[in-house]
């Protein structure tokens, strides 16, 4: 298997691999395979990885128009207990350990809604979340940042790799629990621009603030996880789905310092993010 994308399989399939859990998938035409071919090329399956999860997609039996404008459906309980999205021109069926999904529709967007589903329960399963936001790292070190829209997440990336830094993401961060190492784990998605299939230790977890100077301050873990809940992924929309993300979020802001990083568009982020996180070496 090549190490330069997903490893292929025959005709419309291939596999890849996103914060360890590895998924074969299986696409309705040439034209689906080769995009998500390239949505997935930074996350290739390693050479004896073997797929946790499959997703296969069909073609409706007859066309659907796309809506002027998506949204992420709700995630809804099935009643055989697997778990369906519903969109005016897809539906998502996934099983009940998350392990197949089926996708009914057109196009890159429905598998790549049921990839983000698929992943944010798999992580869910290990008391962790998925998350809007950027994800960066440095020396086996991450710290994750939250904001609204416009709190400066993508700037922040690219300052990030302006200064030759690892951005793990600048959409979706993928984010768990290490019982072994009693520690978090921070890992890219291949969403947005800059994702990349590496994954290190997170050690903060902060808003964003427009100022000057650049510079990193305290900042109280409820204030953190206002912001922090309403940019995370709910892989199930019921009562025991927003419990268990909301317990998830406790645990990870009882675990992980919390701060506040204000910065300008200049290169001074960039250094005060790598002094926070070589501070955290041991």
């Amino acid at each position: 298997m090549s190490a330069a994308g997903p490893s292929p399989g025959p005709d419309h399939s291939l596999q890849a691999t996103l914060a360890g859990w590895t998924v074969a998938l299986e696409l309705a035409t040439a034209e689906s395979a080769a995009a998500t071919r390239r949505l997935l090329a930074r996350f290739p399956a390693r050479v004896g990885d073997i797929p946790a999860a499959t997703l296969a997609q069909c073609a409706p039996g007859a066309p659907r128009p796309a809506p002027a404008q998506r949204v992420l459906p709700e995630v809804r309980r099935a009643p055989d207990g697997g778990l369906r999205l519903e969109a005016e021109d897809y539906t998502v069926q996934l099983s009940g350990d998350g392990a197949r999904a089926l996708v009914t529709g057109a196009g890159m967007f429905p598998v790549e809604t049921a990839l983000k589903v698929m992943l944010g329960a798999e992580l869910a399963r290990r008391g962790g979340l998925l998350i809007h936001g950027v994800g960066v790292a440095h020396s086996g070190r991450a710290a994750l940042f939250v904001g609204h829209s416009g709190a400066g997440k993508s700037t922040l990336g690219t300052l990030w790799r302006d200064a030759d830094g690892l951005v793990l993401a600048d959409e979706l961060v993928a984010l768990w629990p290490d019982a072994d190492a009693g520690t978090w784990r921070a890992a890219g998605t291949p969403w947005n621009l800059l994702g990349t299939q590496s994954e290190a230790t997170l050690t903060a977890v902060g808003t964003l603030a427009w100022d000057a100077p650049s510079r990193w301050e305290a900042q109280g873990a409820g204030d953190v996880a206002r912001v922090l809940l309403l940019n995370a992924l709910l892989p199930e929309s019921s009562s025991a789905g927003r419990s268990a993300m909301i317990a998830s979020a406790s645990r990870l802001l009882s675990e992980v310092p919390t701060g506040r990083l204000h910065f300008s568009r200049d290169s001074s982020a960039a250094t005060v993010l790598r002094a926070r996180l070589e501070a955290t070496l041991g």
